[in-house]
């Protein structure tokens, strides 16, 4: 149960770095504004993933 829910603190740090990416237009290193757009949507992306993968086992164990 547990488990689920840091899994959406996770997804919700995934997108936080996504939005820090596409601001910053650095991770690790200096990127370019396209590379730096397309990481940061991919972060986005996966961290809204992660959320609904948790919030999907939650209501299972809940039924």
């Amino acid at each position: 149960m547990i488990r689920n829910y840091i899994n959406i603190v996770m997804g919700i740090l995934y997108a936080v770095i996504g939005g820090f990416v596409i601001i910053r237009n650095w991770f690790l290193m200096d990127l370019s504004p396209l590379a730096a757009k397309a990481l940061g949507i991919l972060f986005i992306i996966y961290g809204i993933f992660r959320i609904y993968r948790a919030i999907k086992a939650i209501r299972e164990q809940n039924l």
